[in-house]
Formats: structure tokens, sequence, C-alpha cells
């Protein structure tokens, strides 16, 4: 019985300890969030809330609308004018585990673009991981939410991010 106990708070602690580490990602981002070298940009749920209660005029302003919606959670974790960009894309693509499927690499002489998911089991993608590795810069983005391709290539569209233009072509087939 005293086996039965111990094996039984053990289970429990571990399980503890799962939910505090977060996904992989998750834990990249809170290694380097409290360092000022890094600029750090998060939009939360809250926020995205915001935006959907705004009334846009046109048919194309609507159909984003509808995407932010469905959005819960945005962050960037960025650091320009380094020489670490290379060691920062290879450790943080270390940190993402086997649940993300890559959807896109990019590389060219500058730089290195890769875009991962995670998706549900109906197909749809409940984060978007997008890593940029440079000479002299780096960029992480996790983007949180439930989407499909279509609605990531409107996103893309939509937003003034770095690498995010290597998606505006990506279709749901």
């Amino acid at each position: 019985m005293k086996r039965f106990l111990l094996l039984l708070v053990a289970v429990f602690a571990s399980f503890h300890l799962f939910a505090q580490q977060g996904s992989a990602i998750e834990r990249f981002f809170q290694k380097y969030e409290n360092d000022r070298s890094f600029t750090v940009i998060t939009i939360t749920p809250k926020m995205f809330s915001m935006f959907a209660k705004l009334d846009p005029g046109d048919a194309d302003a609507k159909n984003m609308m509808k995407v932010i919606q469905k959005l819960k959670g945005l962050r960037i974790l960025t650091k320009e004018t380094t020489k670490d960009g290379p060691r920062l894309y290879r450790e943080a693509a270390a940190f993402i585990g086997g649940d993300f499927e890559e959807l896109m690499t990019v590389r060219d002489k500058g730089s290195d673009v890769k875009f991962m998911v995670k998706e549900d089991a109906k197909g749809n993608i409940n984060e978007l991981v997008m890593l940029v590795g440079g000479s002299d810069q780096f960029l992480a983005m996790s983007l949180v939410g439930n989407m499909d391709l279509n609605e990531i290539s409107q996103i893309a569209n939509g937003v003034s991010i770095q690498g995010m233009d290597k998606l505006k072509n990506v279709k749901k087939k």
C-alpha cells in the first residue's frame, strides 16, 4: 500500500512538472524573454478579442477579421544586428519536438527560414512556428489558434513580419 501511494504521488508530481513546462517553443521563449538584447512582442487572446469587435468596412477586412477571431496568441522574439543568428536558429529548431511538422523551409545565401505546424486530429493548425536565422539576425514567432492553410496565407498577406511573405501563396488543397 505504501508503494502504491508513493507511486501515485510520483505520477501526479510528474504531471504537474510536465504541465509547467509548456510546449517546446514556449520553453525557448522563456529562456530568452528576459534578455534585454532581444525584442519581445506578445499579443494575448484578450487583444485578439478586442480586434474582433472592430467593424471593418470592406469585404477583405471582414474576411481578415474572421481569421483574427480564430487566433489565440502571437509571440515574437527577435534579435537584430547579431552574429548569433545561425546559432539561435539551430537552438530554436532543436527545441521543437516531434509534435510539429515541417511546412516549408527556405534557404538562401543570407538566411534560413523554417515554418513548422502543429495540427489537431481534424487537420486544423493549432500552432504555426516560424524561425528566421541569418548572419546578422534572428526571429522566432509562434502563432496559436485554430486555422487552416488558407487562413495562414491571409494572415501572411495582412502582416508585415519578416519571413511571413514566404507563406503568401500557401493554399489548402
